[in-house]
Formats: structure tokens, C-alpha cells, sequence
């Protein structure tokens, strides 16, 4: 026996074999611990104290409820995928590790070196089609590879078609049971009620599947966690209006993932508050992160997740505000927990259907374009920065009509960029930077 021989075969024994078990299982959210952990090292260690607030506060939150819930997969509780438009903490109604598939193809793409190219071409050479979303790829990329096996899956059938065209793959090709949930496009009285009932139901299948009741009142407790982080993101938009912006641009890729990895705990509710403190210290102070602020910009969709320093760069380089993008603009009304699990079931139906890319995606282009005219108008924006990434097919026509809009009734322009938020070689970061500093030297 040759010593890589002896090397593997004393790896192996040592190991426990239910850490086997559980890489082999969930090795990709491990992978996403691990970078976290790492990213967090390196942001405390390198980096002066003073930069990057946002993103040491959120790394340790995201890093603390990522360990806990490799301890729960290792003690053999189901894992639970879940699209990221529907809230993790209803999933509390279950003893399971809830892991967003759109969380690790485009956290893992901002933090690794080579992002997760490899395995939105292992989807493409499986015939998947290259214009899907990359939020979806990498992850069946990852159950194609057979990195990561869920006990089940459940999803709206929201906010786009490309959702509901991958999604099957992990019931048709891995044999995973699907939870499907309809999603109403009409936004009433009764297509809330409708999708309520949806909700109950769903959590119902998905009991059956994992074997367990789910419990509503242990839901109900993680609700109003999330009733208590919503108010205190209210308080923190209303500091946004200031100013300049109390708001460093990295906290919207960083909320973003928060929002996702952290609904339904303490954890997102220490993140929010630790903001929320920072930017009231820097509004009283009449402060700006970074250069001096220049231009306030929002951008009504993504963020460009495969490379987030994007956001460190226009702060300190062009004294360009990012006041929110379409992830952190969720102003949802708290969820009433007292009054039954009608009552409750409706306004987590209501939630839902209103998150942001969620109800863009859902309705006609004219309630985005209003709410967009108002938030230029609140928020003071300088102008728009409209990522149209190239999946996202049902925003195709909107760009123009937007432009029009804002420039007829609010007088700022807007900017486009297409590209794949999650694939950095659709369109490049440099391409992306150079767009911008054009772009501003226009509004100088």
C-alpha cells in the first residue's frame, strides 16, 4: 500500500461516517459555511476596522445560523429545499434544515474564486438552455453531480417562469418529492384567500413527506420574529431618505442574503438592529460611508451577485449611492398571529404574493412602473441602474417603458446593463464598471 494509500484509508476510518454521510449529502451548504467562515476571517483580519460595517455584521449572523443547521443535518433531520419567494420561517412548523436552492448558486458564485461556472456548464451539457436563471442552475448542477440531496422540495409557482420550468428536475431526474404550490396572478381579496389555502395545504403535503405535523404554533413564534425584523427594516428606509444615504451599498447584497438565510431567527433581528444603530449614529452625524455621496441610485432589480465588491467600488470610487435594489424594497404589513390560523394563513399568503420580485414578476408592468416613480420621488434617486438579467424574460419589455416614466415625470435617467447576475461571463465586471463611470460623467 502506497502512503496516498495509507493517507486516504487513515482519512476515512478517522472520520466519523455520519460527517461522511452528511457531505455527501449537503456538501455545497457546507461549502457555503466554509466561505462565509472564511470571508468573515479575512474581513477582520485584513481589512481596516472602519471598512465594509455591513458586511462583518452579516457574515457573523449568516455563519452562526449556517453552523447550527449543519449541526441539525448531522443529527439527521430532513433537508428541506425551498425557493426563495417563499419565507423560510413557515418552514419552522418543521424539525428540518431549510436550505434555499437559490441561496447557494448565487452566495456561492459571489464568494468563490471561480464562482459556480463549473456547474451551470454541467447543466448546460445536459441540455438545460443557458438563458435559465442562474439562481436555479448551479443547484441542479449540484443534485446532477449528486453534491447535495434534498428529502423533498417545496416552491410557489412564482415569481417566473423559469422557476417553474427547472424546478421538475429534481422530481423527474433525482426522484426528489415536489411540493408545488399555485401562485394567483390577479392581486385580491380572494386570490390572497386562494393562496392561503395553498400554503396550509402545502405544508400539509410536505408533513406527510418528512413525516411529521406541522406545528403552527412553533411557526407562529418565528413569525413574529420576522413581524419584529420587518419594523425595524421600515426604520432603517426611513433613514435612507436622509440625506446622504446613512446606508453603505454593501448592506443590500448582504440584507438580500439575510432575508433568505436568516428569516425566522434571532439572528436576523441582531443584524437588522446592528444596522440600524450604525446608521442612526452616521444620520445624526450627517455622515456618508466611503467618498462623499454624489449620486443616489436605485436599482429596481438585482445586484451583481457573482461580484458584490461592485458595491465597495462605487461607494468609494464614485460616491454612488445604492439606496435599495429590488431584494430590500419588501414593505410587507406584520402578520397577524392572534387571531386564528385563518387570519394568519391570509396574511402570509399576502406577504408572499407582495414580495417585490415576487409581485413584479406576477402582475402587469404598471404597478412597478408606479412604484418606482414614487420611490425616485421619496427616496431623492439621482437616477435608475436597471440590471435586466437575461433570464428574467418577463421583465423583457419593461426597461424602456421605466426609462420613459421616469424621465417624463420625475426628470432623471436611467441606465441599462444586461448581463447574468450570477454568470460573470455574460457580461463582464470591468464592462459593467466602464458602463458606469460613462453613465455618471453624464450626471456631473
Amino acid at each position: 500500500m502506497n502512503s496516498k494509500s495509507i493517507l486516504f484509508h487513515f482519512l476515512t476510518e478517522m472520520l466519523p461516517k455520519s460527517r461522511n454521510q452528511l457531505e455527501n449529502k449537503i456538501l455545497p451548504y457546507i461549502m457555503l459555511k466554509d466561505a462565509i467562515s472564511s470571508s468573515r476571517e479575512l474581513v477582520e483580519r485584513i481589512l481596516p476596522k472602519n471598512t465594509t460595517p455591513s458586511l462583518r455584521v452579516g457574515l457573523r449572523e449568516i455563519e452562526s445560523v449556517l453552523e447550527q443547521n449543519i449541526v441539525k443535518a448531522e443529527e439527521n433531520l430532513p433537508i428541506v429545499g425551498y425557493h426563495f419567494s417563499l419565507p423560510a420561517e413557515y418552514l419552522f412548523c418543521f424539525e428540518c434544515v431549510p436550505i434555499c436552492i437559490e441561496s447557494l448558486s448565487f452566495i456561492l458564485a459571489a464568494l468563490l474564486l471561480d464562482g459556480v461556472e463549473k456547474y451551470y456548464d454541467i447543466m448546460l451539457n445536459w441540455g438545460h438552455p443557458f438563458h435559465t436563471c442562474s439562481s436555479q442552475r448551479a443547484t441542479l448542477g449540484f443534485s446532477l453531480d449528486d453534491l447535495i440531496k434534498f428529502d423533498a422540495i417545496i416552491t410557489p409557482t412564482a415569481p417566473c417562469d423559469n422557476t417553474c420550468a427547472s424546478y421538475p428536475f429534481f422530481l423527474y431526474k433525482k426522484k426528489i418529492p415536489l411540493v408545488i404550490m399555485d401562485l394567483p396572478y390577479t392581486h385580491s381579496e380572494k386570490s390572497y384567500e386562494f393562496f392561503a389555502s395553498q400554503l396550509k395545504n402545502g405544508l400539509k403535503k410536505l408533513g406527510k413527506i418528512l413525516g411529521q405535523e406541522p406545528d403552527f404554533d412553533r411557526m407562529k413564534k418565528h413569525i413574529e420574529i420576522e413581524n419584529r425584523v420587518s419594523q425595524i427594516k421600515l426604520e432603517i428606509f426611513d433613514l435612507i431618505r436622509a440625506i446622504p444615504s446613512p446606508i453603505d451599498n454593501l448592506y443590500n447584497a448582504i440584507s438580500a442574503a439575510t432575508t433568505i438565510l436568516l428569516s425566522g431567527t434571532r439572528e436576523n433581528i441582531t443584524f437588522y438592529s446592528k444596522i440600524k444603530n450604525m446608521a442612526k449614529k452616521r444620520y445624526v452625524n450627517g455622515d456618508h460611508y466611503g467618498k462623499e455621496e454624489t449620486i443616489r441610485s436605485i436599482w429596481p432589480y438585482m445586484l451583481t451577485f457573482f461580484d458584490i465588491s461592485l458595491c465597495e467600488w462605487l461607494d468609494r470610487e464614485l460616491g454612488l449611492s445604492i439606496l435599495f435594489d429590488i431584494f430590500n424594497y419588501s414593505f410587507s404589513d406584520p402578520i397577524d398571529t392572534e387571531n386564528g390560523l385563518d387570519n394568519m394563513f391570509f396574511d402570509m399568503a399576502k406577504k408572499t404574493m407582495n414580495f417585490p420580485m415576487t409581485k413584479q414578476s406576477t402582475e402587469l408592468y404598471y404597478p412597478f412602473i408606479e412604484d418606482c416613480v414614487k420611490m425616485a420621488k421619496d427616496y431623492s434617486a439621482d437616477c435608475f441602474i436597471y440590471t435586466s438579467s437575461i433570464a428574467c424574460k418577463q421583465f423583457g419589455s419593461v426597461p424602456k417603458l421605466l426609462r420613459e416614466a421616469l424621465r417624463e415625470e420625475v426628470g432623471i435617467p436611467m441606465l441599462l446593463i444586461e448581463l447574468d447576475v450570477g454568470d460573470a461571463r455574460v457580461t463582464s465586471i470591468d464592462a459593467i464598471k466602464n458602463k458606469i463611470s460613462m453613465f455618471t460623467q453624464t450626471l456631473l
